[in-house]
C-alpha cells in the first residue's frame, strides 16, 4: 500500500468546523528584486500598501529589518545569542539598507525615521513617522527602495558560494493590534517572526544558468529581461516571502492532490529529494485530515547544499528548507521529520498566525505536537524516527519528546515570549518538548478523537488571524470543560515537575488466611489526574483500583488470596508529561530482585543517549 493510500485508510476524516474569513489584506508588498549573487546583493524597489486593522487612528509605522540583525557583532540578535546555537559571527556580515521611503505624494519619510533608542547598536527596528493620521480601515501606500546585503549562510538566510537563501531581506511592516498597540520588537537570537497578512507581487531578476524557488506560485516567465532572467511570483494569504537561487539546482516535481510540490536539490542528492516527495504524499492529506485544508497551490522544498545548513530546518509561506542526508537508511526517518515539522509550519505560524516572538509554544510548540502526529500516521505506532530492527531498539517520536521535557532540570512557564528564555537550549526543551507533552497528555486523558476534533475547532478558528493562548484555552473550555481550561493554564503558565512514584508494596498474610497489604503512591506536581494502580499477585492475578491521585501521598489498600507481587500506577501512560517512569512500579517488600533498579537504570541512560539520534 502506498504511504498516501495508508494515510486514507489510518485517519479518520474529520468534519469541517466553520472556517474563518479569508485572510485579511493588510500588508501587501509589490516589488521587483534583482540578485547579484557576485556581490551577495539582492536590490529592490516597488511598494507596500498598509490598511490600519486596528480601531484606532495613526500616525506612525514600525518596520522590522531583520537583517540587520548580522550587522555587526553588537546587534541585538548577536549579544543574545547563546552557546553555540549560532555562529559568533559569520564570516560575512550582511545588512538591510532602505535607500528611500516616500508616500504616494513624495513626502520623505526617511528624513525623521529612526531606530529603536531602547535597544543601542541595533538596527533591526525602524520607526517611521507619517504626515498624517492613517484612520481605522483606510491605507496608506509608500515607495521604498533598497538593498539587502546577505551574510555568509546563517540562522535561516545567506549565501555559501553561489547557493542564495534570500529570507528576512526586505523591511517589513510590524503588526498593529486591534487596539492600536504596535507589536514591535528587535531580532532575538531566539525568536522568530510575526508579521500580518497580505499580497505579494514580487518579480525576480537573476542571472542565467541559476534555478529559482520562491514563496507563491511562478506566474509569468521565466523570460529575459536586460540580460537577466525574470519570473513573477504571486500569492495572497500569506505574511512573509523568501526565495531561494543557485545555478547548480537540480528539481524534482510531483503533484499531490491539487498541490504541484517542488524540490529544489543538489547534485546527487536525488535520494533526499525522492524521500522528500514520498513523505510529503502522505503528510498533505494527513495534515488536511488533522487540520484542514491547505489551501495554497504549490510547495517548494529546498535542500541546501553542504556548508549551507545554516539556511536549512526552516518555514516560509509555500516554501520550507530541510536538509539532504543521503546516507541515511530509509528507516531512519530524519528527513522525513524535519520535513513533516517544516510543512507544519504551513499552519502553526503559516495560517495560524500567532505571535512568534511573544507566545513561541504556541507555533513551535503546537507544531513539535502536529509532527509527532503526523509521523505516527504514516509510519504507526509512536511514529518511529529509527527503526532498525536488526541495530538496536526504536526511538519514536514521542519518546523523543519526553526526553525533551525530562530533561528540564529547572521549568520555566511555558507562556514566556522567546526573549524571555535564558538560553537557546532552555527555549528548546521548553517551547518544543514540553509543550507537545502537553498536548499529548490532553490527547491520551479526554480520548484521541475527542482532542483532534478540539484541536481542529481550535485551528479552524483560528485560520488567518493572530490568536493568543486565550482562544485556545476557550475552545478547550467550550469543548472539553472548565476542569481541562484549568490543566492547560496550569501547563502552560506555570513552572512545573510532576512525576507519580510507587514509593512503598507489601503484604502480609493475616491469621484467616488473606493477604492483607498497601501500596503507597507519592505525586510531585500539580495535576489532580485520576489514574489507575494495577496489583498483581504471584499467582498473576491482576487487581486495579481507580484514584483521585489528589493528594501528595496517596494509600491503597490491598487484599486477595495470594501474596503481593508488584505494583504500578498509571500502567497505561496516560500522563506523558511525567518527568520519569522508571519508579512507576516497584516489587513488594521481600520479593525485589536487587538487580532490577540497575536494569532500569541502564535503560534509561541508554534512552537518554539516543536522543541525540533524532532532529
Amino acid at each position: 500500500m502506498s504511504l498516501a493510500r495508508a494515510v486514507g485508510a489510518a485517519l479518520v476524516l474529520l468534519p469541517m468546523g466553520a472556517l474563518a474569513q479569508p485572510a485579511p489584506r493588510v500588508a501587501d508588498y509589490t516589488l521587483t528584486a534583482t540578485l547579484d549573487p557576485v556581490r551577495h546583493t539582492v536590490r529592490a524597489d516597488g511598494t507596500i500598501r498598509w490598511t490600519n486593522p486596528s480601531t484606532v487612528a495613526v500616525s506612525e509605522l514600525w518596520l522590522h529589518q531583520y537583517l540587520n540583525g548580522f550587522a555587526g557583532p553588537r546587534t541585538h540578535f548577536m549579544r543574545t545569542r547563546s552557546g553555540d546555537a549560532w555562529p559568533a559571527h559569520p564570516p560575512h556580515w550582511g545588512r538591510l539598507a532602505v535607500e528611500s521611503l516616500r508616500t504616494a505624494d513624495g513626502v520623505d519619510l526617511l528624513a525623521t525615521a529612526a531606530h529603536d533608542p531602547a535597544v543601542p547598536d541595533d538596527a533591526s527596528q525602524l520607526h517611521v513617522a507619517l504626515p498624517r493620521a492613517v484612520p481605522p480601515g483606510a491605507s496608506i501606500t509608500l515607495a521604498v527602495r533598497f538593498t539587502a546585503t546577505l551574510p555568509e549562510a546563517v540562522a535561516r538566510t545567506g549565501y555559501h558560494g553561489t547557493f542564495h537563501m534570500v529570507a528576512q531581506w526586505f523591511p517589513k511592516v510590524a503588526v498593529l493590534e486591534r487596539d492600536g498597540t504596535w507589536s514591535h520588537f528587535p531580532f532575538h537570537a531566539n525568536s522568530e517572526f510575526y508579521a500580518d497578512f497580505g499580497q505579494y507581487d514580487v518579480r525576480i531578476r537573476y542571472p542565467r544558468g541559476y534555478v529559482v524557488g520562491a514563496t507563491g506560485p511562478r506566474v509569468e516567465g521565466p523570460a529575459l529581461v536586460g540580460g537577466l532572467l525574470e519570473e513573477r511570483h504571486v500569492i495572497e494569504g500569506v505574511h512573509d516571502f523568501a526565495f531561494a537561487a543557485w545555478n547548480r539546482f537540480r528539481r524534482a516535481d510531483r503533484t499531490i492532490g491539487r498541490v504541484n510540490v517542488h524540490v529544489l536539490h543538489a547534485p546527487g542528492d536525488e535520494r533526499s529529494a525522492a524521500r522528500s516527495l514520498d513523505v510529503m504524499a502522505g503528510a498533505l492529506p494527513a495534515f488536511e485530515r488533522r487540520f484542514g485544508e491547505y489551501p495554497y497551490r504549490v510547495l517548494t522544498i529546498v535542500l541546501p547544499p553542504p556548508g549551507a545548513e545554516a539556511a536549512a530546518g526552516m518555514e516560509y509561506p509555500t516554501l520550507i528548507t530541510t536538509g539532504a542526508q543521503w546516507w541515511l537508511p530509509r528507516r531512519v526517518r530524519d528527513v522525513e521529520y524535519v520535513t513533516l515539522h517544516e510543512f507544519g509550519h504551513q499552519y502553526f505560524y503559516g495560517m495560524v498566525a500567532s505571535n512568534e516572538h511573544r507566545y513561541p509554544f504556541l507555533d513551535e510548540g503546537f507544531c513539535e505536537y502536529a509532527t509527532a502526529r503526523v509521523m505516527e500516521d504514516l509510519f504507526g505506532r509512536g511514529g518511529p524516527i529509527v527503526d532498525l530492527p536488526m541495530a538496536g531498539p526504536r526511538f519514536d517520536s514521542w519518546a523523543w519528546e519526553a526526553l525533551g521535557s525530562a530533561g528540564i532540570a529547572h521549568p520555566l512557564p511555558l507562556d514566556l515570549g522567546a526573549d524571555e528564555y535564558p538560553s537557546w537550549d532552555r527555549y528548546g526543551e521548553h517551547v518544543y518538548s514540553r509543550t507537545a507533552v502537553v498536548l499529548r497528555t490532553l490527547e491520551r486523558r479526554v480520548g484521541t478523537r475527542v482532542f483532534a476534533a478540539t484541536l481542529r475547532a481550535y485551528v479552524d478558528r483560528a485560520r488567518y488571524t493572530h490568536p493568543t493562548p486565550e482562544d485556545f484555552y476557550a475552545v478547550v473550555r467550550e469543548r472539553l470543560g472548565a476542569p481541562w481550561e484549568a490543566f492547560v493554564r496550569t501547563a502552560f503558565e506555570t513552572p512545573w515537575r510532576y512525576n507519580l512514584a510507587v514509593t512503598e508494596a507489601a503484604s502480609a498474610r493475616d491469621p484467616g488466611g488473606r493477604w492483607r497489604g498497601r501500596a503507597v503512591i507519592d505525586r510531585d506536581g500539580p495535576f489532580a489526574l485520576p489514574v489507575n494502580v494495577v496489583f498483581t499477585d504471584v499467582r498473576g492475578g491482576r487487581r486495579v483500583v481507580r484514584i483521585a491521585n489528589d493528594r501528595p501521598v496517596t494509600v491503597v489498600p490491598y487484599e486477595g488470596d495470594a501474596a503481593l507481587r508488584s505494583v504500578s500506577v498509571d500502567p497505561e501512560d496516560t500522563i506523558p508529561l511525567e518527568l520519569r517512569r522508571l519508579d512507576n512500579a516497584r516489587m513488594a517488600q521481600a520479593l525485589a530482585a536487587p538487580v532490577l533498579p540497575l536494569i532500569g537504570r541502564v535503560a534509561y541512560w541508554v534512552a537518554l543517549a539516543l536522543g541525540s539520534v533524532g532532529p
